[in-house]
């Protein structure tokens, strides 16, 4: 992991790194059985082993799937992290046809049809066994728009959820600084506020490309309630951030939230819900 402070940037090559699904089943099992599971949705990441070739690809995704299902509301599928080898040659439609198919295959086997997928339990209420669980797709920044669409023409047939937008990028920024770059010289994803505009520009290209029928988690870059209204606007129905955690702290949280609500009164609004797209709609 490496910072460029005065960009606001990251930049990180750390992978996968977990101790395996059952691994990860069985503790998140333990969390429930001792009380301590969330009120709020549980989403996990499937992303393929480093040690798995392509060619098996969709039954590793798959076979995590399997063991961690019961644990979780919501699965993201990761084709688009940059530090596993050749992992985004998984974005390509066909391979990624292949992965969600079998995914698909596995909502079949524990006896759930394909679009039954529910969203958020009821508050306290653990995931049902027999429940299809939502899977949405993280796509990368730098892929073109019209890779963007061949992954978009999955959405019906394969009941993709939702797209992640976006992963952390392989491009980098330009600079004269030295200090800036020594460190983006490094190799890995970059993420923070170099990323910004672009994820942002992703989101508001899916957005109308779905007509704001397929739902966008905006992701790159926000630090601010402006960032996350920017995204919203775009066309995102949720918003995460991670670059801005490390930058910010826990508090950004609460300030962001602060931000909206005024930008709700501001705009008349009643909910983001009303917000979602209104830039992408322009």
């Amino acid at each position: 992991m490496f910072r460029a402070v005065s960009d606001a940037a990251l930049i990180n090559r750390m992978g996968f790194n977990n101790p395996g699904a059952e691994a990860i089943a069985a503790r998140l099992a333990e969390w429930r059985a001792a009380g301590r599971w969330p009120k709020h949705p549980v989403g996990l990441n499937l992303g393929k082993s480093k040690i798995i070739p392509l060619e098996g690809a969709a039954e590793d995704y798959a076979d995590s799937f399997r063991v961690l299902r019961p644990q979780a509301d919501f699965f993201v599928v990761n084709v688009s992290s940059p530090n596993t080898p050749n992992l985004r040659q998984l974005q390509d439609k066909a391979a990624l046809d292949e992965i969600l198919a079998a995914l698909q295959e596995q909502q079949r086997t524990a006896g759930v049809a394909p679009g039954t997928e529910s969203s958020a339990q009821p508050e306290g209420e653990a995931p049902a066994l027999h429940r299809a669980k939502p899977i949405l797709v993280k796509v990368a920044p730098d892929l073109s728009f019209e890779a963007l669409d061949e992954i978009l023409e999955l959405a019906g047939p394969r009941q993709i959820a939702g797209i992640v937008a976006t992963n952390t990028t392989v491009t980098r920024p330009e600079t004269s600084d030295p200090e800036l770059k020594r460190i983006y010289a490094e190799a890995g994803g970059l993420s923070g506020r170099p990323l910004r505009a672009r994820s942002t520009e992703i989101v508001r290209h899916v957005y109308r490309q779905t007509k704001g029928s397929l739902p966008i988690i905006g992701v790159g870059g926000v630090f601010t309630a402006e960032d996350a209204w920017e995204k919203i606007t775009a066309g995102a129905s949720l918003v995460q951030l991670y670059t801005g955690l490390v930058y910010e702290g826990p508090g950004v949280v609460k300030e962001i939230v602060k931000g909206l609500r005024e930008r709700l009164n501001q705009h008349v609004l009643r909910s983001v819900k009303e917000a979602v797209g209104t830039a992408s709609n322009a």
